[in-house]
């Protein structure tokens, strides 16, 4: 839950900021979240917001002498969760600048507590739409965040996390070109725990090990890697993953409406149904390759105003002594951002209430 029915509570306030101005003020269940005003600050550009909570408890509980192993855990906390929730649901950037804490006499003075944050200013054409916002605080969001409130226990926890990862990918952007595929594909990911593919995609999953290769003639060691890559549980029972299977038919599931036809200019620079799923396993693969075996990702080069299109028209690349093929080039991170946005708001509308 974002906040407590309890009477015992208090607030905390925030000072936030985004490089787009959003008008109108957020009232979310009787003011226990309230948040907006923009003013804008010279420092770096940025819109700046002030956002109130309203916590359970007092400000002296440090910490829940109740929590166990499978308890709720978001490490930025509530507000870590809004501001992830914030950058989902407006596609724009969020910087926490300041927290208010703490009485200092009857006037109700507050100890500010800066915050600091990494920015980079960036040419707004290498990611417009997070440059760029038509929404409003009072319109939509409380009904956003009530959708958010309606998802069971489990599947409420993996959506933040994801949404978490989502926000981080964003804030990468005109810092690391490669994390923002990393944070991206890292969202989906945390959706996938309980999506299960069907029998013909995965046929050993299920099956009980021992039946299957109890008469196999393999040794003691061999058998134990064995059960180890197939993921046997205590009964016997295979659960092997696929993940990078999970990861194409999750976006395929959630996908729907996103990809649109059209008379394209240059058609070798959009992504059609007939090439999606081989531009999703090369973003895949790309982020397995540099994390597990430190390969460099070949991303998409920015070409000004030709933003619109979904890859540059590159067909493979030479850096110093090496060639990169054209089948192991990104799209621009743009538009997998976009996708997997499209994703987690298809993703959320189909389980809300659930």
């Amino acid at each position: 839950k974002l906040v407590s029915g309890t009477n015992d509570n208090y607030f905390v306030e925030y000072e936030i900021a985004s490089e787009c101005r959003i008008p109108g003020v957020l009232s979310y269940d009787n003011g226990k979240i309230l948040c907006g005003i923009a003013t804008l600050n010279g420092a770096h550009g940025l819109y700046h917001y002030f956002m109130r909570i309203q916590y359970a408890g007092s400000q002296e509980s440090a910490y829940n002498k109740q929590a166990n192993a499978k308890g709720y855990y978001f490490k930025d906390g509530i507000l870590g969760e809004l501001l992830s929730l914030f950058s989902l649901y407006f596609q724009c950037r969020f910087y926490l600048i300041a927290t208010y804490q703490g009485q200092l006499s009857d006037t109700g003075l507050k100890i500010k507590i800066p915050n600091d944050f990494l920015y980079r200013s960036c040419n707004p054409k290498i990611h417009p739409k997070i440059f760029h916002n038509n929404k409003n605080f009072a319109i939509g969001l409380s009904d956003f965040l009530d959708s958010i409130k309606s998802l069971k226990n489990d599947m409420h926890q993996q959506f933040i996390l994801s949404c978490y990862h989502y926000s981080s990918a964003l804030r990468e952007v005109g810092i690391d070109g490669e994390m923002v595929f990393i944070r991206l594909v890292s969202s989906i990911e945390t959706l996938l725990k309980d999506f299960e593919l069907r029998a013909r995609e995965n046929p050993l999953n299920g099956n009980n090990f021992n039946r299957l290769f109890s008469k196999c003639k393999f040794t003691n060691s061999q058998m134990m890697h064995l059960r180890q890559l197939l993921c046997v549980d205590n009964n016997g029972s295979i659960k092997i993953e696929r993940i990078r299977r999970k990861f194409i038919r999750f976006i395929e599931r959630y996908s729907k409406g996103f990809l649109r036809g059209g008379n394209w200019k240059a058609k070798h620079c959009k992504i059609t149904k007939a090439n999606f799923r081989s531009v999703l396993g090369a973003i895949y693969d790309a982020r397995s390759a540099y994390l597990h075996n430190g390969e460099p990702m070949y991303l998409s080069q920015f070409m000004g105003q030709f933003y619109k299109w979904d890859t540059d028209p590159s067909c493979g690349m030479i850096i110093d002594n090496r060639k990169i093929s054209k089948s192991r080039k990104l799209p621009y991170a743009y538009w997998f951002e976009d996708l997997v946005r499209h994703c987690l708001l298809n993703y959320l509308k189909i389980n809300k209430g659930k």
